[in-house]
């Protein structure tokens, strides 16, 4: 019998085995790319694995290199899928990409929307696209400059949250909702990041200091 060095390990231990290993310490739900395996051999033989894990059951394909661990829910009685908001990230984690939530998306975080959007938008140190989720719901990624992108992201979200609302619907009770979201540390890097900002964005975080 031949064993092929680059599909055994020590101990006897297969590459599969090795894969599987490492998806059954990870928490149910978790996201996986193909990077998250690369130290363990070629993405090509990484790729087989992957594959006959999704036939399994194993894995859960939901978008174009991407993969679930199963989140079975008791309650409901079924696997939980993946939300928009995690593909949007492990699509920025498999890019190099920095994102942040943006306009309604923003306000919906921070509970000043209630409504779920049908399109989840993101500001993005990377190019800016559109992406098609199998649910049929959206993800856009605008690019923004350099500035934009170094902001901590709940800064980048409080911002983007005040664009989408305007000046005129950003009322005192909005500012106590954001400010109930965020911890000192937060709202003081807010304010450092926003000093670029327009000039009405600026008072209305100087007035969340006041309502803290």
């Amino acid at each position: 019998m031949v064993i092929i060095e680059s599909e055994r390990f020590e101990m006897g231990i297969t590459l599969k085995e090795k894969v599987i290993a490492r998806i059954k310490a990870s928490p149910k739900g978790r996201l996986f790319l193909m990077s998250d395996f690369s130290d363990l051999s070629t993405n090509h033989s990484i790729y087989k694995i992957v594959v006959e894990l999704v036939k399994n059951g194993n894995l859960v394909r939901v978008h174009r290199g991407i993969y679930q661990k199963p989140k079975y829910s008791e309650l409901f009685g079924q696997d939980i899928p993946a939300t928009p908001d995690e593909i949007a990230r492990a699509i920025a984690r498999k890019n190099n990409w920095k994102i942040a939530p943006a306009k309604d998306l923003a306000l919906n975080l921070l509970g000043l929307d209630t409504q779920v959007p049908n399109r989840y938008d993101y500001i993005s140190d990377g190019p800016t696209k559109t992406v098609q989720l199998e649910d049929g719901r959206t993800l856009y990624f605008r690019h923004v400059t350099q500035r934009e992108s170094l902001m901590a992201e709940t800064s980048s979200l409080v911002i983007e949250a005040l664009k989408q609302l305007g000046e005129e619907n950003v009322t005192e009770a909005v500012l106590r909702q954001i400010v109930s979201k965020l911890t000192d540390t937060q709202l003081k890097r807010l304010e450092k990041d926003a000093k670029n900002s327009r000039v009405w964005i600026k008072e209305k975080i100087k007035q969340m200091k006041e309502v803290a």
